[in-house]
């Protein structure tokens, strides 16, 4: 995949480049030493498997397993162009969870496509791309805004842990001083 960046602004623009770093926010690189805003960059001679990330974007918000590389995206949404009967516009991630057990990790996402509430697990086995078993549910709407309140009630409890320890922090300094 090869970008142009297109802001006049940038520092790189009319730079040329190919692709081998990507995010939802960034596009860049490493040879050609370039990092600009996805929005900055218009992309061309790209596959079909490029075309698709690039036009579902919001899926590169979904970490990505270590044991994995960029099909995995593909293979998410071709899953879940599958699961909801066409294609989508829209992801909002609530929930992205991974966990690693001995020889497989396993990944739990909440998620709406669209306007359709989804629940994704994903297992898989390290360092194969054929073992990953992707399952997904649509969940009703009171469930997932049950799951969605939990998922901010946690949030809001490591924001205060952290406010804590940032107090902590400056008590620790003030009696230094």
């Amino acid at each position: 995949m090869k970008a142009r960046v297109i802001n006049k602004n940038s520092l790189f623009y009319g730079r040329q480049f190919e692709v081998d770093i990507i995010n939802y926010k960034y596009v860049g690189s490493k040879k050609d030493k370039v990092l600009a805003r996805f929005e900055d960059v218009e992309f061309f001679n790209l596959t079909l498997n490029e075309e698709l990330i690039i036009m579902h974007r919001d899926i590169l918000k979904i970490s990505l397993p270590k044991a994995l590389n960029g099909l995995f995206y593909i293979m998410l949404i071709d899953t879940i162009i599958q699961h909801v009967g066409t294609e989508f516009s829209s992801i909002e991630i609530v929930r992205d969870e991974y966990k690693e057990l001995k020889r497989v990790w396993e990944k739990n996402i909440l998620l709406v496509v669209d306007s359709t509430p989804l629940k994704i697990n994903i297992v898989g086995q390290y360092h194969s791309t054929t073992n990953i078993d992707i399952n997904i549910t649509t969940i009703n709407t009171n469930e997932f805004i049950k799951e969605c309140i939990e998922e901010e009630d946690k949030l809001r409890r490591e924001i205060e842990e952290r406010n804590n320890k940032i107090l902590s922090i400056k008590r620790a300094v003030s009696f230094a001083v």
